[in-house]
């Protein structure tokens, strides 16, 4: 950096990691909600993440309801897969951990 170009920061909120991820999975085929992990009943809470500023990456954990007739083992490597290309390509962060629970299936 050059004496005349300014220093700044930048926060990403964990309410657009969260947004992040929910746009990617919920958009993903065979993926019906994302679960309480508590009542296994669908609602915005299924997200848990924790962020390392010092490595900038993030870990996280999905509580996913899938459709009946998914393939869970693919479901759940392709919902990783997509997770890790978004939050590193729209957010900048690196992506230490995806964890997939699949609380229910449904119609």
């Amino acid at each position: 950096m050059s004496a005349n170009t300014p220093a700044f920061s930048l926060t990403i909120s964990p309410d657009v990691i969260r947004t992040v991820v929910r746009n990617t999975v919920l958009a993903m085929p065979g993926v019906r909600s994302f679960a309480d992990p508590r009542s296994g009943r669908a609602n915005h809470r299924g997200i848990h993440l924790v962020v390392n500023e010092k490595e900038r990456s993030v870990k996280l954990a999905l509580h996913v309801i899938a459709a009946r007739d998914a393939a869970l083992l693919e479901l759940g490597r392709h919902i990783q897969e997509a997770v890790r290309e978004a939050i590193e390509e729209i957010l900048g962060l690196q992506v230490s951990q995806v964890d997939i629970h699949f609380e229910d299936v449904t119609p």
